[in-house]
């Protein structure tokens, strides 16, 4: 990562089981690249404090491959759902990070551009008290950035809810980013949004 850092955390979320996948999310490859790695990549491109990765099912085996760079967390309640890794990703936050861009392992449209639709929007607030999220196919969800003094606010999160239910309270700004919509549960979500990966950006990247 660039030398020059933001006042702000990026926190992925990866302790999922997958159930309906068949394997962990962490797992997920594109034949010998791990979709995680691309996305810390991505993550990495604007330029945050630091890169915290939740892991939970599956990370004796992901974990080698992460990043130095990357500050690994395990979630030992990842059984309990999404919100276990919410809570543990806030609380493990670097305390001088003005917030954390929370992001999920299995949106894997997500780049760099996307996340920067949010982070540009930091100047105009005061970043601390800040609420920032994606919106997609008339909801609104994760990416999103949540400003470090509403942090108490998910500490009664449970279940596998996601953030939605507290990001409503905080009456978030909204960016749209299309792109977040598409996340995988099962082999075919995969498989369908590879090929919309492939057509998207691959050719651009190359």
């Amino acid at each position: 990562m660039s030398e020059r850092k933001s006042d702000f955390s990026v926190a992925v979320l990866a302790a999922g089981q997958g159930h309906r996948l068949g394997y962990p999310k962490c797992l997920m490859r594109r034949g010998d690249e791990y979709l995680l790695l691309d996305l810390l990549e991505q993550a990495s491109g604007i330029n945050p404090s630091e890169i915290i990765v939740i892991l939970g099912a599956g990370e004796n085996i992901i974990k080698p491959m992460l990043p130095q760079w990357s500050r690994i967390i395990v979630n030992h309640q990842w059984h309990e759902g999404m919100s276990s890794s919410i809570r543990l990703a806030l609380k493990a936050t670097n305390q001088k990070s003005s917030g954390v861009l929370l992001m999920s392992c299995d949106q894997i449209l997500i780049r760099t551009h996307h996340l920067e639709r949010i982070t540009s929007l930091l100047p105009r607030y005061d970043s601390r008290t800040a609420c920032i999220a994606s919106s997609y196919n008339e909801t609104f969800g994760i990416p999103c950035f949540i400003g470090a003094k509403h942090f108490s606010q998910f500490d009664n999160l449970h279940g596998d809810q996601g953030a939605k239910s507290i990001l409503k309270t905080l009456n978030p700004f909204l960016v749209p980013i299309e792109e977040a919509f598409y996340d995988v549960d099962t082999p075919d979500d995969l498989k369908f949004i590879l090929q919309k990966k492939r057509a998207l950006f691959d050719d651009s990247e190359r």
